[in-house]
């Protein structure tokens, strides 16, 4: 859980330099970034969810919860390391 927190501060870091970057760019970027920020941020929720039915479950679903939570945060993961890549 530890881990995970901190991995989700890292992203939230990396999300908001997104943001801060769409405020700086060209009107023609500018919805691009916006729309990329978006998704990252529904993707960002929906790993949410999972994160909170892994903190709820017991021993016995654990490895169900975190097997789907693990999945969405790879998939976060992947979205935002794709979307710094695609704005460099």
């Amino acid at each position: 859980m530890e881990k995970i927190e901190a991995n989700l501060a890292q992203y939230d870091a990396k999300l908001a330099g997104l943001k801060a970057k769409a405020a700086e760019v060209r009107a023609d970027m500018k919805l691009e970034y916006i729309s990329q920020t978006e998704t990252l941020e529904k993707s960002r929720a929906g790993f949410m969810v999972k994160y909170g039915e892994l903190k709820k479950t017991n021993t016995q679903a654990w490895d169900d919860v975190k097997v789907g939570t693990e999945k969405a945060w790879n998939e976060m993961e992947y979205s935002i390391e794709r979307a710094i890549s695609r704005f460099k």
